[in-house]
């Protein structure tokens, strides 16, 4: 495991230390880039480089020097690092390291860099929050939410953790991902604020998702007849190796569509040259429409709130008869059983 975090440090490195040079414009116009190695009386000592391991000095009198762009390459590669913070939600133990790293070797290239301060913040502010994470934190909103706030509010937590995956799915245009998550999203969590308020961006994306395999239908046919088309304008070799690369990956577009039947999976992955798989995403993007129109989107029992106070009775010393009614609160509110149980084992043993 070492190995891979100092490997990928050492490629985020790379990245973050690019080649340094500056630019040297002479009074008659012309520029060109290389280093400013030193200054000897009334001349620059540049260095050129022509390739990467072939490399000239050029003195260049200094009166013939308009101006000289000076390349920082500590500030270049700050940009890179300062871009690591703030840090994104729901990053795991396993994602600090190589970050960590790369900060280190930072500090270490640039010792006296124009940078160091702020670098070594960047660096405070990774240790501090791998630390919680490792504690079994959790980021989310831009803060991290340690274990003692964590299980009072498990169902909103939960519930606010995966509403937080479908946006980010959503934003990188992983659509198929994002609805597969909201079934179950859906299932366990119609009840908390969050689905309230994610609902209408799901309604928003199944119309565009919707809209855009029905345009796909109606164009499969032509598009059809157009592939064919161009493969008869090419030469028999070249029209052989497509068509067995167009057969192949039939086959496997074919082999995942009956996978994904067989798993019972609601959202199947669509393809542009797949009727099958376009008429069951538009029609079960319709029947979701039409059933989502439906929820409303006030609640009028909150399981967060059933959920805490169920917690809250347990944990301060209630009666068996309050425990009782407000762990049946908490299933009267849709809180899921997996939730209910965790309540109930919390309250054995109370009389």
């Amino acid at each position: 495991m070492k190995l891979i975090y100092a490997i990928a440090a050492s490629c985020l490195l790379m990245f973050l230390l690019p080649c340094s040079a500056d630019k040297i414009t002479l009074k008659d116009g012309t520029s060109f880039e290389g280093v400013v190695i030193s200054e000897a009386g009334n001349q620059y000592v540049i260095e050129v480089a022509f390739t990467k391991t072939i490399k000239d000095e050029r003195r260049i009198a200094k009166a013939d020097v308009v101006k000289i762009d000076r390349d920082l390459p500590d500030v270049r590669a700050f940009e890179a690092l300062a871009k690591l913070v703030p840090t994104p939600d729901l990053l795991t133990a396993e994602d600090y390291p190589q970050r960590i790293s790369a900060v280190e070797k930072f500090l270490t290239a640039f010792p006296r860099g124009t940078k160091i301060e702020a670098a070594k913040q960047i660096l405070e502010t990774l240790k501090a929050e791998s630390a919680k994470i490792s504690a079994g934190g959790v980021k989310l909103n831009g803060a991290v939410i340690m274990p003692d706030q964590y299980e009072p509010n498990a169902y909103d937590l939960d519930a606010r953790i995966m509403e937080s995956k479908i946006r980010t799915l959503t934003d990188q245009g992983q659509v198929v991902a994002a609805l597969r998550i909201f079934a179950t999203f859906d299932r366990d969590y119609r009840t908390s604020l969050s689905y309230g308020a994610l609902l209408p961006l799901i309604r928003q994306v199944i119309q565009g998702h919707v809209a855009e395999n029905k345009e796909l239908l109606l164009t499969i046919d032509a598009r059809i007849k157009q592939r064919d088309s161009g493969l008869q304008g090419m030469s028999t070799e070249n029209r052989n190796i497509t068509e067995h690369a167009i057969k192949a990956e039939t086959a496997e577009i074919d082999a995942l569509y009956k996978r994904e039947k067989d798993a019972k999976q609601l959202w199947v992955t669509p393809n542009p040259y797949h009727k099958a798989s376009l008429d069951d995403t538009v029609r079960f993007g319709e029947l979701e429409l039409t059933r989502l129109g439906t929820v409303k989107t006030v609640l009028g029992v909150e399981g967060g709130k059933a959920y805490r106070d169920a917690y809250s009775v347990i944990h301060n010393g209630r009666t068996l008869a309050a425990v009782s009614a407000a762990i049946n609160n908490a299933k009267a509110s849709g809180v899921p059983r997996r939730y209910v149980d965790q309540l109930e084992n919390a309250a054995r043993g109370i009389k």
